[in-house]
């Protein structure tokens, strides 16, 4: 009897640790493609303004909303760490802060930014069982912005205004290139996938091109939050 009791508790131990030894280990881990549509808040910073010992930051924009969709390659690299590179399309906006008496006449302000983000994420990922999976990640992006256009409606002594230049043209505007850290934390259930990032902006989004002999300088970061649902393939 004795014996049976030893025995039984030696493979109950033995799946016990196996099973804890696959949350952090997974002897299954596979590369595999994902397809990725987010919702995103963007989260501009004040902007600085600085010219020699002179420096001043307000807040000159509101936070806008966007989507991007896109597609990720998943790929084990030792024990449950993991590099996924991926590659999506997005839809930006955010809007300028009016004072009160620009309110007054317009009546629409929005930028509306399109583009493509390549992130390339580190992570590592707890196999709580064999449907469910919780990873954390971080990691660099790159942005390219194909177009980033100033939609603004006025109406001035009864006259109405539309116009939509171009903020990647001109003296004053916003960086097309620029790049972000990425911070996040994904669930997967079977083959479905929820997850939440955070962007922080390292390069400057603002673009001003100098006078002769000015020593102005503008400074502004595009961070962003985006809540992505997924199909792992």
């Amino acid at each position: 009897m004795k014996k049976l009791i030893f025995g039984l508790a030696l493979a109950a131990f033995a799946v016990t640790g196996a099973s804890a030894q696959r949350i952090v280990n997974n002897p299954d881990n596979k590369p595999f493609w994902g397809v990725r549509a987010s919702l995103d808040v963007s989260c501009p910073t004040k902007a600085t303004m600085k010219s020699g010992d002179f420096k001043e930051s307000e807040s000159l924009f509101k936070n806008g909303v966007g989507v991007s969709v896109g597609a990720v390659y998943h790929l084990p690299i030792v024990a449950n760490f993991y590099f996924e590179p991926g590659a999506s399309l997005f839809y930006n906006t955010w809007a300028n802060k009016l004072d009160g008496d620009e309110s007054k006449y317009i009546n629409h302000n929005s930028f509306r930014q399109t583009g493509i983000r390549i992130p390339l994420n580190l992570g590592y990922h707890f196999d709580f069982t064999d449907d469910f999976k919780v990873s954390v990640f971080t990691g660099p992006q790159l942005q390219v912005g194909f177009s980033c256009d100033n939609y603004v409606g006025a109406k001035v002594e009864g006259v109405e205004y539309h116009e939509a230049p171009s903020m990647y043209s001109g003296d004053e505007g916003f960086n097309r290139f620029n790049a972000s850290w990425n911070i996040g934390v994904g669930f997967t259930y079977s083959k479905f996938y929820l997850g939440i990032t955070g962007s922080l902006e390292m390069t400057n989004m603002m673009r001003y091109k100098k006078e002769s002999g000015e020593d102005w300088s503008y400074t502004a970061h595009m961070n962003t939050l985006g809540i992505a649902l997924g199909y792992n393939f």
